[in-house]
C-alpha cells in the first residue's frame, strides 16, 4: 500500500494593499506566525502601505494578486495602451462575470492583458519584493487566455508557483450553501484543466485547495473543519481577513465576515486542528522546494 505523502500546508492573505483594514490584519497574523504567506493587489488604494509594511516585518516574499476585475484602477498608465481591459470609467469591468462575458465576446485583447499583468508584476518587484507565487483576484487567471499569459510571464519573471483553486468534494459537507455551487462548479471547470498546463510549463501548484467555496463566512467551525480535512500533498488555504474598521464595508463590502475570519486566525483552534491531522505549514517557496527535492 502506497504511502501518503506528507501533509503540508500553506496559508495565504489575499488582497493585501487593498486597505487599511486588510493591511493590518495582515500584519496582526504575521506578528502572531499565523499565516505563511500573502498576496499583493498593486491595483490596491494601499499597496504602497503594504509594501513597507512588509518590508519592516521582514516578509518580503510575496505572490501577485493579478487583477482585471473588480472595478480598480489600472497598474499600466497608458491606459489607452489597454483599453479592451476598461470600462468607461476608466477601471477595470466590476466581476469575473463581466470580465468573462467580455473574454466569451472575445473583446479582450491578450496582448493588453499580458501588458498590463507584467506591469503588476514589475511594480511589486521595484519595491523590493521577491515573487514567488501567482493568484489573481476572483481567480481570473483560471480562464484558459489568461492561464497562458500567466504561465508565459510566471516563466519570464521567473516565479515558479502557480496557485491552482481546485476544490474536492469534502468541502460540501460542512455548511453547504445551493447558491455557491454554481460559482465552484464554474471555476471546477476551467481548474481541472489547469494543472496539466502548469505542470507542463514547468511550474509547480498546489495539490489542494480551501477557502473558495466558503469565501466570505469562514469562521472558527468551518476553519476546524478545513483542516481536519487536509489531504496529502500541499494543501493551499486563501483567506481574507480584515481588522474592523468604519471604512472596512464602504472599501469592500464583500469584506463583511473579514473581521470573524482575523479572529479565527489567531485564535489558533485551527493551528491544533491541523497538527493533529499532521499538517506542517510552510511558505510558497518551501513548498516547491521540497517538491523538487
Amino acid at each position: 500500500m502506497q504511502e501518503e505523502p506528507e501533509k503540508k500546508l500553506i496559508v495565504n492573505v489575499d488582497d493585501v494593499g487593498l486597505s487599511d483594514a486588510v493591511n493590518e490584519a495582515a500584519e496582526k497574523c504575521y506578528r502572531e506566525n499565523a499565516i505563511t504567506g500573502v498576496s499583493v493587489m498593486v491595483c490596491g488604494k494601499r499597496f504602497q502601505d503594504a509594501a513597507s509594511m512588509l518590508r519592516r516585518l521582514g516578509k518580503t516574499e510575496v505572490g501577485v494578486h493579478l487583477t482585471l476585475a473588480g472595478k480598480f484602477p489600472p497598474c499600466t498608465q497608458n491606459r489607452s495602451a489597454i483599453k479592451s481591459l476598461l470600462s468607461g470609467e476608466g477601471t477595470f469591468v466590476r466581476n469575473y462575470r463581466r470580465f468573462m462575458l467580455h473574454y466569451f465576446q472575445r473583446r479582450l485583447n491578450p496582448d493588453e492583458i499580458y501588458l498590463e499583468l507584467a506591469n503588476q508584476i514589475k511594480k511589486v518587484r521595484a519595491e523590493g519584493l521577491e515573487v514567488t507565487h501567482l493568484d489573481s483576484h476572483e481567480h481570473v487567471h483560471m480562464i484558459p487566455a489568461v492561464l497562458k499569459i500567466t504561465l508565459r510571464l510566471a516563466n519570464e519573471f521567473g516565479v515558479p508557483y502557480i496557485r491552482l483553486p481546485l476544490e474536492g468534494a469534502a468541502v460540501f459537507r460542512k455548511q453547504f450553501k445551493a447558491r455557491d455551487l454554481a460559482r465552484h462548479a464554474a471555476l471546477k471547470v476551467f481548474a481541472a484543466r489547469a494543472k496539466k498546463a502548469i505542470s507542463g510549463a514547468g511550474l509547480y501548484c498546489n495539490d489542494a485547495f480551501l477557502g473558495h467555496f466558503h469565501s466570505g463566512r469562514i469562521n472558527d467551525d468551518i476553519l476546524c473543519f478545513m483542516m481536519e480535512n487536509i489531504p496529502g500533498g500541499v494543501t493551499e488555504l486563501a483567506l481574507h481577513p480584515a481588522v474592523m474598521s468604519p471604512r472596512l464595508l464602504e472599501d469592500s463590502p464583500w469584506h463583511r465576515n473579514a473581521p470573524v475570519e482575523l479572529d479565527a486566525l489567531l485564535n489558533g483552534k485551527w493551528r491544533k486542528a491541523a497538527e493533529t491531522n499532521g499538517a506542517r505549514l510552510v511558505t510558497h517557496k518551501e513548498a516547491v522546494l521540497v517538491d523538487s527535492g
